[in-house]
């Protein structure tokens, strides 16, 4: 399959996007983690050739989007891919997101029920406003561009540290993405610990399957959210990290084409 790219307009700016045409399913739309970019999906894509219709979408501020005009939240990003989505003439899809992009996810399954028909995330978050109030006090670390050039290895041992056993190359694109993101890219993390994840899920009616690498950072998310959620479906994708949509992409799809062939949601 030919990845194929573009833009799509925004009130408040384009959201680049690639994408795959063919395949009778219904599309399938990606939302990336922090701070990558749908450059995260393309082997899934190839993956997924001829089956559906798939979209992946840089978040505002990331990528080649635009940069949001103020300090999102996760609200204001799941409003500006739905409308980039219905400009693109995506009014009833499956959703996938990755970390960040789970949440933006889950946002658009909790507030857009008639057009998000599935919704299926590699590492939820999912924590209490305790948990909340103590990520933003602790993990929030922006990064300052310096003069001196620290600020190119701290996104380094940034990315290094989320997993760090994955392929150079890999490492490199996803630095690469973070210093794109620059001063701002810790907006999302923000953005991410002051959503009431608990609110949003409760709200979710679409079937669910929720995957996670056993070596995934968020993998303690997500044991405690599939205990609260037994009819979702739930797979420990193990042996896989933090960038299981990389590096596990074969087992993601494996995952994915059971759970919407199970529901007959194809």
């Amino acid at each position: 399959m030919s990845i194929r790219k573009g833009y799509v307009d925004t009130r408040d700016g384009q959201v680049h996007y690639r994408y795959g045409e063919g395949g009778k399913g219904k599309p399938i739309v990606f939302f990336h983690q922090t701070a990558s970019s749908s450059i995260s999906y393309e082997k899934i894509m190839h993956l997924l050739e001829g089956e559906h219709p798939l979209f992946a979408l840089d978040t505002p501020g990331f990528g080649q989007s635009f940069f949001p005009p103020r300090a999102p939240t996760i609200t204001y990003y799941a409003e500006m891919l739905m409308e980039a989505m219905g400009n693109l003439d995506l009014t009833e899809c499956h959703v996938f997101g990755h970390h960040t992009g789970g949440a933006i996810a889950a946002e658009m399954a909790a507030s857009f029920p008639e057009r998000v028909k599935t919704l299926m995330v590699d590492g939820p978050v999912w924590v209490s406003e305790e948990e909340r109030r103590h990520k933003l006090n602790t993990i929030i670390d922006p990064l300052v561009i310096q003069g001196d050039g620290s600020y190119l290895m701290k996104a380094w041992e940034h990315v290094l540290k989320l997993d760090p056993d994955h392929p150079l190359g890999l490492c490199h694109r996803e630095v690469v993405d973070t210093l794109r993101a620059g001063e701002r890219y810790h907006e999302a993390y923000i953005a991410i610990y002051t959503q009431d994840s608990y609110a949003v899920y409760q709200k979710v009616r679409c079937p669910m399957l929720l995957l996670c690498g056993d070596n995934d950072v968020l993998y303690p998310v997500f044991t405690k959210l599939r205990s609260v959620y037994p009819d979702a479906r739930s797979v420990v994708l193990e042996g896989c990290g933090t960038y299981a949509v990389d590096n596990c992409a074969d087992r993601v799809v494996e995952e994915m084409r059971k759970f919407l062939k199970d529901r007959n949601a194809a």
